[in-house]
Order: C-alpha cells, then structure tokens, then sequence
C-alpha cells in the first residue's frame, strides 16, 4: 500500500504500478484476482482507511432476507465520517497529496502520460493541445527526441507550432528553476 501512495505521488500512472506488481507476483487485494488493474489502484487510493479514518455506513440493507444492499447517498440512512478510527498506513499529508494528483490528473482528461518528465505539461500556443516526444532518426545515430504538437498533423487544420529539441527544454527549465531558486 506505501509503494503504491508513493510511486503515485512520484508521477508513475496506474498501468506502470500494475505492471510491476504483476511482474514482481504481488498478489492483489481480494480472493478472485489474480491480477492488479488500474481499477483496484483507484479504489486503493481513494480509500480513507489507509489515513486512520472510516466512513461509516457506506451502504445499506434494503432487504435482510435476500441480503441486498444499497450504495448509501446520505439521502435514505446518515453517513458518518469517523477521523482517527484506527492507526494509519498512510500519512494523512501524503494521502491528501494523491487525492489531488488524482484530481489534476482527471483534469487531463485522459491525456496523462508518465513517460517522461515533460509529459501532458508542455501545451501547445496555437491550439492548446500538449506536446508529445517524437524520435526522429530512431534507427541512425542521428536519433533525437523531439517535442511537438500532437495535433500538428491530425485533422483538416494542421497546427503550425514549431517543433522543440528535448535538450533545449531541459536547458530552458533548468534555467527557469535556477531563476525560481
């Protein structure tokens, strides 16, 4: 669970901690499976429980013969959040730190990416889509990275945003850190 909150804070996405879990054997929570997915992450790094705190009556029975139960809105029975229920696995700093990274990333839209530091940061002036490495050469030693728009060639409009060499953004955000610092 620690491993998890912190490769998700350090900017792994799901499918890269899924990977290797599943590749190092980690048995995921629950009895049936027999594989991690990003859905089980989610449901891991949501879960107050790991920060010491329970919300209490999540669901309902609606019928105690046929053992239904019902997902509990507030509206039917109370919820109730109880702090400090039981000792933390998680500090409650670091998993108020997930809770918004997993909000940014939402904001994304799907477009998060963790190959690289300047993934889905990098947005385009022209059409405001992000920037995405290319390798050019891949196969020559003239190979580089490149950085340019994604949609410079989709589409009828075909963004005319120059592309970038991935050394001269390293240069230009180390230079904009030392300026920070």
């Amino acid at each position: 669970i620690r491993e998890i909150f912190e490769r998700y804070c350090a900017g792994d996405s799901q499918t890269a901690i899924c990977d290797s879990l599943n590749e190092r054997n980690v048995p995921p929570p629950g009895k049936s499976n027999k594989k991690w997915y990003p859905s089980s992450l989610q449901t891991i790094l949501r879960n107050e429980k790991y920060k010491g705190d329970a919300i209490l009556q999540k669901t309902y029975c609606t019928d105690y013969i046929k053992k239904t139960f019902v997902i509990n809105d507030g509206s039917e029975i109370p919820k109730y959040y109880a702090q400090n229920s039981h000792p933390a696995i998680i500090d409650p700093e670091e998993w108020d730190l997930v809770q918004a990274e997993i909000s940014r990333r939402k904001e994304l839209s799907q477009r998060y990416s963790a190959n690289s530091i300047f993934s889905a940061t990098i947005v385009c002036g022209e059409c405001g889509a992000f920037y995405g490495a290319k390798v050019w050469h891949s196969t020559d030693k003239y190979r580089r990275t490149v950085w340019q728009c994604n949609n410079k060639f989709k589409g009828d409009h075909r963004c005319t945003t120059p592309h970038l060499y991935e050394s001269e953004i390293k240069e230009l955000f180390l230079k904009a850190f030392s300026k920070m610092m």
